[in-house]
């Protein structure tokens, strides 16, 4: 009797075992690789009311704050192009500034924010406008990259390159990187098309150059199938509003 009502209980946790066996889980699949990059022009207090590039200063600061209380974390561009390429993980709310021009209110207005905020950021520099008469001086240049600004390629005078031959855009990007090498130390690595201006011919020379990409004017939000030489970038305007600036970070429009 002892032996059959043993051979009962056996039974009986077997099939018990059975039931409460899950099948292990599927491992988690990485998030979706979304990134917006915002590109800033001119940001002062009294922005020209004619001058859809200059932004406010009181409305830049909302920004800056709304994506700090957000959760948002800044990028530097080697951050940006190891998370598409799949070589760092992607924080929970990444994002990319960018600033084109090196207008001398950057240093005096946008650094300070930043500071103020923790973030990074990247300014896409003309090497013939350093040292002009609305720019940033040399100075400032060094400073601003020594408190972790990079600095990056935006070409030798700002010509809507599509227009140019093949040799002419060679020597605007290859003579930049020369000018900004000679003053900062570094090679630059990534290119903005000034006025969003590319063809065929650019992309090619970028490639020869070494470059590791370039961005272009709208197209939405980066991810690791974005082309490199066409990524896209969403530019603020004066007119945008912070609900504009929400929806603009969470949709690429």
């Amino acid at each position: 009797m002892k032996k059959i009502i043993g051979l009962v209980l056996v039974f009986a946790l077997a099939v018990a075992a059975s039931f409460g066996h899950t099948a292990p889980a599927e491992a988690k699949k990485p998030a979706n690789i979304e990134i917006p990059v915002l590109l800033y022009h001119v940001v002062k207090p009294n922005p020209d009311p004619n001058n859809p590039y200059q932004f406010s200063l009181a409305e830049f600061e909302k920004h800056m704050s709304y994506l700090k209380e957000n959760g948002y974390r800044t990028l530097t561009i080697k951050q940006y192009f190891n998370i598409l390429d799949k070589k760092a993980a992607m924080p929970k709310k990444p994002i990319l500034l960018t600033f084109d021009d090196n207008s001398d209110d950057f240093d005096d207005y946008v650094m300070p924010v930043l500071e103020k905020h923790g973030m990074k950021a990247t300014q896409f520099t003309v090497s013939d406008w350093v040292d002009g008469s609305w720019n940033m001086t040399s100075e400032e240049i060094l400073s601003i990259m020594e408190r972790g600004i990079d600095i990056q390629n935006h070409s030798v005078t700002h010509p809507a390159l599509a227009d140019l031959s093949k040799e002419a855009q060679y020597a605007e990007i290859n003579d930049a990187t020369s000018a900004l090498k000679e003053l900062t130390g570094k090679t630059t690595n990534v290119f903005a098309y000034p006025y969003g201006s590319y063809n065929a011919d650019t992309i090619a020379v970028l490639e020869q150059l070494g470059f590791k990409g370039a961005f272009k004017v709208g197209g939405g939000l980066s991810t690791d199938k974005s082309n490199r030489y066409e990524l896209p970038r969403i530019m603020i305007l004066q007119n945008h509003t912070l609900n504009d600036f929400v929806r603009m970070i969470e949709t690429g429009e």
